[in-house]
């Protein structure tokens, strides 16, 4: 699992960049990444044995719309192992 410095390091980010998610604390899912073999047969190269670990971070908030119709926001922050943001997504 990941570490807390981390999280808080990554939800300090998050936080700058999305201020209406501050003081939401996310839900951390890990999933284990094969490598693509396809990628790897079409290059002539040897497949890699390694497994990776990928975290990601769903922050999730309900908010209001001017019609008093409630929607959820959601963004999900991807992370490495290293603790590296591979990918940031928000819905609408």
């Amino acid at each position: 699992m990941i570490n807390k410095k981390t999280v808080n390091r990554i939800k300090r980010m998050v936080f700058k960049k999305f201020p209406e998610f501050k003081g939401i604390d996310p839900k951390i899912l890990e999933r284990k990444v094969k490598p693509q073999s396809a990628i790897y047969r079409k290059l002539s190269l040897g497949t890699p044995k390694i497994l990776r670990k990928v975290f990601r971070l769903k922050f999730e908030r309900k908010v209001t719309t001017v019609d008093e119709i409630e929607i959820d926001r959601i963004l999900t922050v991807t992370i490495n192992e290293a603790g590296e943001i591979i990918k940031i997504t928000e819905s609408r």
